[in-house]
């Protein structure tokens, strides 16, 4: 896609482009490419809307909370997001990677209710 084209709700479309390469390939086909090329966008355009791929998996958590998402298709996108920390690795990665990356996948879900 050309740069300068303004494209609609790029957050939703990038949403839905993740959930049909979830629901299509598995947790594992689920990268930051997949995503922009199923969603018909650069890739950049995903980095404009999201500090990096891991913002990106908790924002489309969130928001498919949000929309009453179903929990089992919630725990592909964690699983796929956990391949990515082994994906060309010849070691596991640190313990703190992976509590980083669950915590800020599922760590908008469990909130403390407002003060009252």
């Amino acid at each position: 896609m050309p740069t300068g084209v303004a494209i609609r709700d790029a957050r939703q479309q990038l949403f839905g482009a993740a959930e049909r390469v979830l629901l299509r390939a598995g947790p594992s086909a689920l990268t930051s490419r997949a995503v922009t090329a199923e969603a018909g966008v650069a890739k950049g355009v995903l980095h404009r809307h999201f500090a990096d791929f891991d913002a990106f998996l908790a924002e489309f958590v969130l928001d498919r909370i949000a929309a009453g998402a179903d929990v089992e298709m919630l725990a592909a996108v964690l699983m796929g997001a956990g391949h990515r920390l082994f994906a060309d690795r010849t070691a596991a990665p640190e313990a703190v990677a992976v509590t980083r990356m669950v915590s800020t996948i599922i760590g908008g879900v469990v909130r403390e209710p407002p003060p009252a």
